[in-house]
């Protein structure tokens, strides 16, 4: 059943698919990789030069699952920005609403864009290169259920240069003290590590 839902979340995205990832650590075992390039089909608005690698739970996308709608991304973004918390937010809140809008368009699903919105403070700063975030998502399961839902994100930047923004988000419904996230910051310490040692 998962698979099946998988398929049909994945043809309402069209993505593309990577056979490995340049982003993300190696996939984990059973956890799907997907790769799509920006402007992203669902959220236009977020008309940037790039691509987005995610990294999907075995049970995303099964409500009985303890990964339920748990997964990881990241993101090169080419354009000169500045990705601090008002960035993050308006970036966030507008590919959750489009996100949202694009895979119930055509359900019975009552999503309502307009309460989707994301919340992103700064943690810490390490100089010279990252910053990390915590944040929190009011959004919907588009995919399954159609009912609201609460996603806390753990979020890492990586700045290579004007024309090189990493961004890595661990995400997941679970509260941040659940044996998920055990996972989902090694994950993080992955991309933390594979990073460190490519910046300048």
């Amino acid at each position: 059943m998962s698979t099946m839902i998988l398929g049909m979340a994945l043809l309402a995205l069209q993505p593309k698919p990577a056979v490995e990832p340049e982003l993300l650590p190696p996939t984990l075992p059973d956890w799907r990789l997907e790769r799509i390039n920006f402007p992203l089909p669902f959220a236009p608005e977020l008309a940037y030069d790039g691509y987005e690698e995610l990294q999907f739970a075995p049970g995303m996308f099964n409500p009985k699952s303890d990964t339920y709608f748990t997964y990881v991304f990241a993101m090169k973004i080419s354009d000169d920005v500045t990705v601090d918390d008002a960035f993050l937010n308006k970036l966030l809140t507008t590919y959750y609403r489009g996100l949202c809008r694009a895979v119930a368009k055509g359900t019975d699903f009552k999503i309502d864009p307009t309460k989707i919105t994301a919340v992103v403070k700064e943690e810490h700063y390490e100089a010279p290169h990252s910053r990390h975030f915590h944040g929190t998502l009011q959004s919907y399961d588009p995919f399954v259920t159609g009912k609201p839902l609460k996603l806390h994100l753990e979020i890492l930047t990586v700045e290579f240069g004007a024309g090189d923004h990493r961004i890595y988000a661990s995400v997941s419904p679970k509260p941040s003290d659940n044996l998920i996230w055990k996972i989902l910051r090694g994950i993080e310490k992955a991309f933390r590590t594979q990073s460190t040692r490519k910046t300048p």
